[in-house]
């Protein structure tokens, strides 16, 4: 039996994880869509909802850089689907901490590279200073030091590759893991006229 998901091996995995997710972050920007994007296209699993919801995660929490890193996001995101605590366990009142203590891995690996998860701490590690991006000469600084050419897009694909290494044991095998509706499946998440407001001509 092939020790596979999806048809890549572990180490395939965790080499494309890391180029989709440099590629995204360096053509695309957006750290927590790049990384959920890159994470969830190895792991079959794009959803176009849960891509769209991670959009204002990007860059500390809305591009205020206070708050955790996108791309730390992204791969919390991945874990909370697999692990995460369901409605039924909600209404029953009990818990679940299954995917935090997955992502306390992956929160563990930011620290060992970069002192913290913080958004505006990494910055001063990687670039040697914080930046508003909301002001436009210090996000030029941001881009001359390089941001979105090899900074932030390095980030990003560390961490999807991370991500991928911290889940792989814990997913089935040999299996197409594939099965989280997207947006053709819409009525699967809302009531069929709530649905059209969402459906794209």
């Amino acid at each position: 039996m092939n020790n596979t998901i999806n048809n890549y091996t572990k180490e395939e995995a965790i080499n494309l994880a890391f180029k989709l997710g440099f590629e995204g972050e360096n053509k695309r920007h957006s750290c927590s869509q790049a990384s959920y994007n890159a994470i969830s296209t190895v792991l079959g699993i794009k959803n176009t909802l849960f891509f769209k919801s991670l959009s204002a995660l990007e860059g500390g929490g809305a591009n205020t850089t206070q708050n955790s890193c996108g791309a730390f996001c992204g791969g919390l995101v991945i874990f909370s689907y697999y692990f995460g605590r369901d409605y039924d366990l909600w209404e029953k009142e009990k818990t679940d901490i299954t995917s935090s203590l997955l992502g306390q891995k992956l929160y563990n690996r930011f620290v060992e590279k970069w002192g913290t998860a913080i958004c505006k701490d990494m910055q001063k590690q990687i670039y040697g200073f914080e930046t508003d991006f909301m002001d436009e000469f210090q996000f030029k600084r941001f881009e001359d030091a390089g941001g979105h050419s090899t900074g932030c897009p390095t980030v990003v694909g560390l961490a999807s590759a991370w991500t991928i290494d911290i889940i792989w044991d814990e997913l089935i095998k040999d299996k197409d893991l594939s099965n989280i509706p997207d947006m053709k499946d819409i009525d699967a998440f809302f009531p069929p006229k709530e649905a059209e407001k969402y459906k794209k001509k």
